[in-house]
């Protein structure tokens, strides 16, 4: 009987830990700007649902908009996912990745089966600031790529 109500409990904590940190998550929602040595880039994210955000990373040139990536960052019952279909990358599917940890306003999503990056992370800096990053091994090379985002809207 005291195994059962632990299960409960356990059980309880992750819907509401993962709620918690969905609702945390939702300080994406508005649009971001870096510089990089190609131009801005810009990330914009919206809520879509009760348990689903919409994110797009684009670049402009000229009055084109190119788009580099779409995702969905979705609350599922196993878990949050980080599900991005990258251009030109992954025959155009979906790839997704499972929130591993959630620590001090830090989100790591993995998954350890693709090629590269294994782990997408994002880290609330502030209202105003996000410094994301990629990281994982590819052709037996630790790798990594970082974003600092600043909040224009």
């Amino acid at each position: 009987m005291k195994s059962i109500a632990i299960f409960i409990v356990v059980l309880l904590c992750g819907f509401t830990c993962q709620q918690d940190v969905f609702s945390e998550l939702q300080e994406l929602s508005g649009t971001w700007m870096m510089e990089s040595k190609r131009g801005a880039i810009y990330e914009t994210w919206t809520r879509t649902g009760k348990d689903e955000m919409q994110g797009r990373s684009f670049k402009l040139n000229g009055t084109d908009t190119i788009t580099l990536e779409n995702v969905r960052l979705s609350k599922l019952e196993d878990g949050l996912f980080y599900i991005p279909i990258v251009a030109n990358q992954n025959d155009g599917k979906a790839v997704t990745f499972k929130m591993i940890n959630a620590n001090n306003r830090t989100y790591v999503f993995e998954n350890k089966q693709h090629d590269f990056p294994q782990r997408v992370i994002y880290h609330l800096v502030s209202k105003d600031s996000v410094h994301a990053w990629i990281e994982g091994t590819k052709n037996g090379k630790d790798g990594r790529s970082d974003y600092y985002f600043k909040r224009i809207r």
